[in-house]
């Protein structure tokens, strides 16, 4: 069962991917033409600034999702060096549910943020509700989460794994 849910999580991280290229680029290229337009023609527009803000907004929350299923979040490499591998996956998974609690009291904050934000129209980008930059919240979120389980599963496998070979 988890390597059914790990391929799924493989083609999910490839779309992220994907994702991520399409924002970046979309990002650099408005952020050049911004410059041009600013130091070149001494002219300036509102729409770009914010439009590259709510892009860097998205790549944070899909890149945060990515950093999740490759556990490479921010942590202390000198204590956990120091701990056995059974005492790493406890960590790792006591660490991991504990992200996903945290994440899901923010998810339903995000929420309820996004159904403001239906009602406010974004100041620089005429046409788009603030919903819409606010959806990379819960996105984001989802996304987190279903790093973390595959990352929970993947330890406690080892865990188990590994007691299976101290005992034999």
């Amino acid at each position: 069962m988890l390597h059914a849910y790990s391929k799924f999580m493989d083609v999910v991280e490839k779309i992220i991917k994907y994702l991520l290229f399409i924002v970046v680029a979309v990002m650099v290229v408005v952020m050049v033409y911004q410059v041009i337009l600013r130091y070149i023609f001494s002219a300036s527009n509102s729409w770009s600034e914010e439009l590259c803000r709510y892009l860097f907004i998205y790549s944070v929350m899909l890149g945060a999702a990515i950093a999740v299923r490759r556990n490479s979040h921010l942590q202390i490499d000198v204590i956990t060096g120091m701990l056995s591998p059974k005492m790493k996956n406890i960590i790792t998974i006591i660490a991991t549910i504990a992200g996903i609690v945290f994440l899901a009291f923010l998810f339903v904050y995000s929420i309820g943020l996004c159904q403001t934000g239906v009602k406010t129209a974004s100041a620089g980008i005429p046409g788009v509700n603030m919903a819409m930059t606010y959806a990379a919240m819960p996105i984001g979120i989802v996304l987190m989460i279903l790093c973390s389980l595959e990352v929970i599963a993947k330890n406690l496998i080892e865990l188990k794994n590994g007691s299976n070979t101290e005992k034999g």
